[in-house]
């Protein structure tokens, strides 16, 4: 109802000021105004520069505050439900992070005395991993017997210097027949296991008493994950020196904790580096002015530092997420000095004196370097639309470094370059290659509109190939421990996306009820025979196994008891009959008012997961409404928060072009324009997403953002292009055809060269591990590619078209 009131609010705003434009509030600075502040900038250049330097050091203070947060659940809202669930389930039973060592060897199975051996000896090691609370695997599972009228309670290998091949081929039978640990610790054909170390980490709580609380939290659990992956680590890399013809792989999440750290680490040292020596290189080639790239270097080191000490006033923290906002920063400043050196070294080389080089270009460069900067940073801002809050951080820090790089701009970079740069020779050559482009686009303006806009209609027309998934494993490149481990484990032993309920039935020792056992076991039927399902674990299996050890382990009696307080005795028996750390706890409550129902599917999209819960959590509501629960599970939260990111950026998406064309509207105070602006605005990105779903076709959190990461970026090529346009249609009073070319004269070399830097600039971030942010680079690179291509052969023809004498 809002965004109908909204959309129909902006309609009428639209009719009334179509009919008398004149009524707009202008942004456009008159000339005189223009012309005093440009003279204010250039007289007082030093004190302007001493000012921006000052304000500068402080905000850089606030960097003091900043610290690396690598944890999972900086993805997640407090607030967000499903995270809410998780937590409620960790409190209620034994903790869900596990650290999953997974075993294979290179030929035949695992059921062979020495295989079995070696299981045995890793379950035992793995008891010492540190914050290790619970071991389960093949060899310590708690099978049940009869023996006559006592219940018989061992662990499935007791001593692997006992085993023959009758005991190796009960185990076998066993294992591969038990409900509680096919295709989840030991794989269907025998060939994988999965030992699965159960840990209590060290407690993290927001609402914790004090700062400094918060702070020694923090501290301990990001000390604790390396901790944990190194015991894991040595432990393998040992097994592995002694039995080379097995194959070991550590999962679980400490390994996705300690891969965003290692991999957030890893861009800050080499990513920022690398977009330096790509920057100092490209204006080498370029702008061959040595003064130039030093005022370059300075000017964009000063405003990352500016925002990322803004970001620690502010309150944030570096995750593997917004550590790429100083990379992207740095190309989106250079853009300004391009722009203002590009013009100010070509005057030179048109003999003009140095303090009127840079007046003219500041005239040509202040009010769209200004226009620029406000809707690229409303394109950062409206990251905030994201459910994740590291990208709405990404957004917003990106967005203050924009903002202070265009205040640099003026108040800093004209005092530098003045300092640095006085001398340059002409280069007509480069103009001349624009201008002939200039009468090829007007002499073919409709050949060159039609084709390209039949282009941009098939590319948008593949965007439906693109599929939501947001797959964590994903997040991370092949080569990764964590991902190579993951493709290993969705290969052997397919059980691995998680989804866990908290089935309540509300009294104490009420889960023994034979009416809530036959709920449980009726569900377990059901969701077994669903798509995708591969593992089923509930209370009702251990107390159908319990009732057929009871009864001389006659197969008939494989059901839930059919009296409570038989149920009640058999549990009782049982946990006294179990070790220590591998009671019920992690399927029980402390009063067993509710248990735990885990189901495990095969590796799904982000929708088929949602839809497996949204399925399962209907059947309790059809069928037992009491006792229906919200699913949860890590792996959960990734998925709804992937696939509500997409349609919170959507809206974000169409805030963006809403608030960067009427920001255009309001500068140009031309309806023509502001419409014309919007084709090489919002087209290029739309073309990116076709060709990205026909190559790669996934849309994660990371892909979601880049609409409103680019759209801003590349509102520069068409504002920089229309008021070097315009200037030469108002003030020179040029044709439509002089104007087009007066543009390509006059910003075409500095366009190729911002988006050259960017596009480099966004590809090295695919040298990035963490997918993320690679993939990020990726579209990036390829939305900006196209819009200068589409910007060069659309606009010039659209303007000529529209703008008639």
């Amino acid at each position: 109802e809002d965004i109908k009131v909204f959309a129909l609010s902006l309609c009428y705003l639209c009719c009334n000021l179509l009919q008398s434009p004149d009524s707009l509030p202008s942004l456009i600075m008159p000339q005189s105004l223009e012309q005093k502040i440009i003279d204010n900038f250039l007289n007082h250049r030093y004190l302007w520069a001493l000012i921006s330097l000052l304000i500068t050091v402080v905000l850089v203070v606030g960097s003091k505050n900043l610290y690396l947060q690598t944890d999972y659940r900086v993805f997640f809202n407090d607030d967000d439900p499903l995270m809410l669930s998780h937590q409620d389930m960790e409190a209620t039973y034994t903790r869900s992070d596990s650290l999953g060592i997974i075993l294979k060897p290179a030929q035949g199975d695992v059921f062979t005395e020495r295989n079995l051996s070696i299981i045995y000896q890793l379950t035992e090691e793995a008891w010492q991993t540190p914050y290790a609370i619970r071991v389960d695997s093949i060899a310590n599972f708690q099978h049940t017997s009869a023996a006559q009228d006592d219940l018989l309670v061992e662990a499935l290998l007791l001593d692997p210097r006992e085993l023959d091949d009758a005991k190796i081929a009960n185990i076998k039978k066993v294992a591969l027949s038990e409900r509680q640990l096919v295709n989840r610790l030991v794989s269907r054909d025998g060939k994988t296991v999965l030992i699965n170390i159960s840990l209590e980490m060290p407690p993290l709580s927001d609402k914790a008493a004090d700062l400094e609380t918060q702070a020694q939290q923090r501290a301990a659990l990001d000390d604790s994950y390396p901790e944990v992956i190194g015991f894991g680590d040595s432990l393998i890399n040992r097994f592995s020196q002694n039995y080379p013809d097995l194959e070991f792989h550590l999962i679980g999440v400490p390994v996705i904790n300690n891969s965003f750290t290692r991999l957030s680490i890893e861009d800050l040292s080499t990513l920022t580096p690398a977009m330096y020596l790509l920057i100092v290189v490209l204006l080498a080639l370029f702008l061959r002015a040595l003064g130039g790239i030093v005022a370059a270097v300075i000017l964009i080191a000063l405003a990352s530092a500016a925002a990322l000490g803004g970001a620690g006033w502010l309150g944030f923290t570096l995750n593997p997420v917004n550590v790429i906002a100083p990379t992207i920063i740095l190309m989106i400043a250079v853009c300004n000095v391009v722009h203002l050196l590009s013009i100010y070294v070509r005057n030179l080389g048109l003999q003009q004196a140095p303090i009127e080089a840079m007046r003219e270009s500041l005239r040509l460069n202040l009010q769209p370097i200004i226009l620029t900067g406000l809707t690229t940073a409303v394109g950062f801002f409206t990251l905030n639309f994201s459910t994740s809050p590291p990208f709405r951080e990404l957004g917003t820090i990106s967005g203050i470094g924009v903002l202070w790089a265009m205040v640099l701009s003026f108040t800093l970079l004209p005092a530098l370059i003045l300092l640095l740069v006085r001398k340059r020779k002409a280069s007509p050559r480069r103009d001349q290659v624009f201008i002939s482009y200039s009468h090829f686009v007007i002499r073919n303006k409709k050949s060159v509109l039609l084709i390209t806009s039949l282009l941009a209609v098939a590319l948008m027309a593949l965007i439906p190939l693109n599929r939501i998934d947001d797959n964590p494993s994903a997040y991370f490149k092949p080569g990764v421990p964590y991902r190579d481990a993951n493709d290993f484990q969705v290969a052997n032993l397919p059980a691995i996306n998680d989804i866990n309920f908290s089935i309540s039935c509300g009294e104490p020792s009420c889960v023994n009820s034979p009416a809530y056992l036959k709920t449980l076991d009726d569900f377990r039927v059901w969701v077994e025979q669903q798509p995708y399902v591969e593992f089923v674990s509930t209370y009702a299996d251990v107390m159908k196994r319990l009732n057929k050890s009871m009864n001389a382990d006659q197969i008939e009696f494989y059901s839930v008891p059919q009296q409570g307080d038989l149920a009640a005795q058999y549990n009782l028996m049982y946990e006294m009959s179990l070790p220590y750390g591998l009671d019920l706890n992690n399927q029980l409550n402390l009063d067993k008012s509710s248990s735990k129902v885990t189901v495990f599917t095969r590796q799904l999209t982000t929708g088929e997961l949602l839809q497996t819960e949204a399925n399962a959590r209907q059947w309790f509501e059809d069928n037992a409404p009491q006792l229906a629960s919200q699913g949860a599970s890590v792996l959960l939260m990734f998925a709804n928060t992937g696939e509500n990111n997409i349609r919170s950026m959507m809206v974000g998406a169409l805030i963006a072009v809403i608030g960067v064309t009427l920001t255009i509207l309001l500068s140009l105070r031309s309806f023509k324009y502001a419409i014309i602006s919007m084709v090489p605005n919002v087209f290029p990105a739309l073309m990116a997403f076709g060709i990205w779903g026909v190559f790669v076709g996934q849309i994660n959190l990371a892909v979601a953002a880049v609409f409103s990461i680019c759209l801003g970026i590349l509102v520069d090529d068409t504002v920089h292009f229309i008021s070097k346009y315009r200037r030469a249609r108002e003030q020179k009073s040029f044709t439509p055809e002089q104007a087009i070319e007066y543009a390509f004269t006059n910003v075409g070399s500095a366009l190729v060269v911002t988006t050259v830097v960017l596009v480099l600039g966004f590809s090295i971030l695919n040298l990035s591990q963490f997918n993320l942010n690679a993939m990020t680079g990726q579209l990036a690179a390829l939305t900006i590619g196209i819009a200068l291509i589409f910007d060069f052969l659309i606009l010039p023809p659209i303007l000529l078209l529209v703008d008639k004498d």
